[in-house]
């Protein structure tokens, strides 16, 4: 998944100054968590939850806080917003799609360049349901929301001023996506990917975390919600409403606001869970989280699909992943935001 700077800003409804800005190793740790999440639930599945399904969500609540305080309350440039967004992504993202696209071919989850394009477009999580689908490159149907998220939240914080008004705002297309999703699911009958992976039903957990993280910025959020214990109770109820046991809208309509709510309440939590995000593994695994996420897919359906051993597998998306940071996606951004 795609990744923005953890910072804390200061709550002020004027710009703030960007040397306020310190760096939050606990939400490059919960970042981590996320990645962490979804190799779990894609290479050691646990019976009776999905672990991978979760692990996205950890990560799209924590954009939708990083998203706001970026675009509402930093009210950071939009051209430069969209440069480093482009920046950060895209040259990865390229080079994984062409990679995988050849060394792929000829394998059971070969794909040609109509699903390439859709993955490169960030139109895979529409055309994948309608058009084409490719096994391998699935998972960027979840890119595709968060993107589109940033266009959708841009454009909003470019047309609509007062926070007065965003809030409410965000807070009701949050709910009407969430309506969508249950909809969808519950009266049309359609499967998962054909409801959770548009992002007219899933920019609902963006949106919940941005609209959580405003109203925290702005001093209005309850005080019971402040509470040192809040962020890990309402996490663990997430997960636990997560389970397979529990309808699949549910998660939707239940557990994303909870965790919406968990990752804005880190800020109050107990500095024990701030201290366990914190920590190296942790933090470095965030670092690497969008490589990680782009180069697990194949490998992931080797394993599923193929019953593959995990170990190995496990072991080619790190090396793969690595090889992506280091010499393509942090290179590539230096490049990119120093001579753009």
């Amino acid at each position: 998944m795609s990744e923005i700077s953890a910072t804390q800003m200061v709550p002020s409804r004027s710009v703030v100054d960007r040397s306020a800005r310190t760096r939050l190793a606990y939400l490059d740790g919960w970042r981590g968590l996320s990645i962490a999440l979804v190799l779990i639930g894609h290479f050691f599945p646990i019976p009776g939850i999905n672990l991978g399904v979760l692990g996205v969500e950890f990560f799209f609540v924590l954009s939708g806080r990083l998203m706001a305080e970026i675009l509402f309350i930093e009210r950071y440039p939009l051209k430069k917003f969209f440069k480093r967004r482009f920046s950060r992504i895209y040259p990865a993202l390229l080079v994984f799609v062409i990679a995988a696209m050849v060394a792929l071919s000829g394998t059971f989850v070969a794909f040609k360049w109509k699903a390439a394009l859709t993955a490169l477009t960030f139109t895979y999580n529409y055309a994948g349901i309608l058009v084409t689908r490719a096994g391998a490159l699935d998972h960027i149907w979840s890119l595709c929301v968060e993107e589109h998220a940033y266009v959708i939240l841009a454009l909003i914080s470019a047309t609509v001023v007062s926070r007065d008004r965003v809030i409410p705002l965000l807070l009701g297309l949050a709910l009407l996506a969430m309506a969508n999703g249950a909809v969808s699911y519950w009266a049309f009958k359609l499967d998962y990917e054909a409801t959770y992976w548009r992002t007219d039903v899933h920019i609902a957990s963006i949106l919940l975390s941005a609209s959580i993280c405003l109203l925290k910025a702005d001093g209005r959020l309850p005080a019971v919600l402040k509470g040192p214990y809040v962020a890990p109770l309402a996490a663990a109820t997430a997960i636990v409403l997560f389970m397979d046991a529990v309808p699949t809208p549910i998660h939707y309509l239940l557990a994303v606001p909870l965790l919406a709510l968990a990752v804005n309440a880190l800020d109050f939590s107990t500095g024990y869970l701030r201290g366990l995000l914190s920590c190296l593994p942790m933090t470095m695994l965030g670092l690497w989280s969008y490589s990680l996420y782009l180069w697990q897919q194949p490998f992931y359906k080797f394993v599923y699909e193929q019953g593959g051993n995990p170990w190995p597998m496990l072991a080619g998306v790190f090396a793969c992943a690595l090889c992506s940071y280091y010499v393509i996606e942090r290179p590539a951004r230096e490049w990119l935001n120093r001579n753009w």
